[in-house]
């Protein structure tokens, strides 16, 4: 027992006692604030010692019990030995012997030799609690304080409490485990959308729950929204899926029938399901939410058979509820763009561009405008290639509305207040009938 000593300081809740119940072992004991890893602070506590051996232990554990007189066996002279709990094999207490330093290592796991012993030691964990759901999944993680070695539980409101320890040899990770985190205050720090904007992560298990959200179908007159509405419900019962389903008709203006769309859904998230979507048959309606990554919405791709194309337009989406009701009702001129996204590239529906004369223009016509519009402002290759498969359409009305949307762009002289305009139905009506007198629209 006689060989130096080093306590590591967490700042823990039973710090100070448990520091104290050291002291009557060890009269002589050091103290060391905690930093960054156990392998940084090993090496100056082992450049430091004096004896052939040196200890060094944790705040967070009682050591009333523990055995001190442990002396190495001669071919385990060398070796580092570390005390564990039985569900952290990376433990907190370690005798190293003086020669720790010489061998040129990275990592603390990289010694040529570590010898691990497992007992059951009064660990004082002291991981505080922080529930979130899918509303606030990024903005209930609580302020940075100190200490900042202290890890959180954050989880998911419903999710079982498991005994977890977390490994302080390296560098402080955040733990991955299905749909809770445990997170490092020293992260808190770096995190401003996303748990990834902290660079260490390790992932213990995956979330193996799949999400189930409301499907809600929003049409707005068309004729053919019954037997596409019709469609869909024949698909989750096809498939046996667990979703609901509700149908929001006729809300007056876009924006506004979104909104009446979060506010029908009775989850955070919901799957917004167009009039002129055509869910593909391999599309479950089962996509899980990142929990990583602050509430967005998400895009799916869809088929555009008459143009040979598959992107997110015409398509079904995820909409996060929360973020649909903070939405401005004007001056935008795309509603899931102007709130945080992903793009899910997976082809969820095929779009019907043109079921009838009115709607094949009215498809073209407001897509191209925003597509003009976007290329002109911040050109892409992708941009411009969707735009030249909609230029370049055989469909008669398909190709009337690309044009039309070019000719009308161009007239504005890409004034976005004038393109925002197509975002009505009132606006595409009006302009379809003065341009088409003689055809039918609704």
């Amino acid at each position: 027992m006689a060989f130096d000593c080093y306590c590591i300081d967490f700042q823990n809740k039973k710090s100070k006692e448990n520091i104290n119940k050291l002291k009557q072992i060890f009269p002589y004991v050091k103290v060391l604030p905690f930093i960054q890893s156990y392998y940084d602070l090993s090496k100056v506590v082992v450049d430091s010692t004096n004896t052939e051996y040196v200890w060094m232990l944790s705040s967070k554990i009682d050591y009333t019990n523990f055995n001190f007189d442990y002396i190495p066996e001669q071919f385990e002279t060398t070796q580092l030995h570390t005390w564990s709990c039985p569900t952290q094999q990376e433990g907190d207490t370690f005798l190293f012997h003086k020669s720790f330093t010489t061998q040129n290592i990275k990592f603390l796991r990289d010694f040529k030799h570590v010898n691990y012993h497992t007992e059951n030691l009064d660990y004082n964990n002291d991981i505080e609690e922080v529930n979130f759901d899918l509303s606030n999944v990024i903005e209930s993680l609580p302020d940075n304080k100190i200490p900042s070695s202290q890890y959180i539980r954050y989880y998911e409101t419903g999710e079982e409490a498991e005994t977890f320890y977390p490994s302080y040899w390296e560098d402080l990770k955040i733990y991955l485990a299905g749909k809770t985190f445990y997170v490092p205050r020293k992260a808190l720090q770096d995190i401003r959308t996303q748990l990834y904007d902290y660079n260490l992560l390790y992932k213990i298990k995956d979330n193996d729950n799949k999400d189930c959200f409301d499907v809600i179908f929003i049409s707005n007159g068309e004729p053919f929204e019954q037997e596409n509405f019709n469609t869909l419900q024949a698909h989750i019962k096809k498939h046996s899926l667990k979703n609901k389903l509700y149908w929001v008709k006729n809300v007056k203006g876009r924006s506004q029938a979104y909104k009446e769309a979060a506010k029908q859904s009775n989850t955070e998230y919901f799957f917004a399901v167009f009039a002129k979507s055509i869910v593909a048959d391999t599309f479950m309606f089962d996509y899980t939410i990142d929990r990583c990554l602050s509430k967005r919405h998400y895009i799916f791709h869809s088929r555009l058979e008459e143009l040979d194309l598959e992107y997110g337009t015409f398509n079904i989406n995820i909409y996060n509820k929360s973020l649909c009701l903070d939405t401005a009702n004007s001056n935008i001129l795309d509603f899931t763009l102007s709130q945080p996204h992903k793009v899910i590239p997976i082809i969820a529906s095929t779009s019907l561009l043109a079921p009838d004369n009115y709607t094949a223009w009215k498809n073209a016509f407001r897509e191209v405008s925003k597509l003009i519009l976007w290329n002109k402002r911040k050109p892409t290759v992708e941009t411009s290639y969707r735009l030249k498969k909609w230029m370049a359409t055989e469909h008669k009305w398909l190709a009337r509305g690309s044009k039309d949307a070019k000719d009308f762009v161009n007239k504005c002289a890409y004034d976005e207040d004038k393109i925002l305009q197509t975002y009505t139905w009132d606006f595409c009506r009006s302009k379809f009938k003065s341009l088409y007198p003689t055809e039918t629209f609704y």
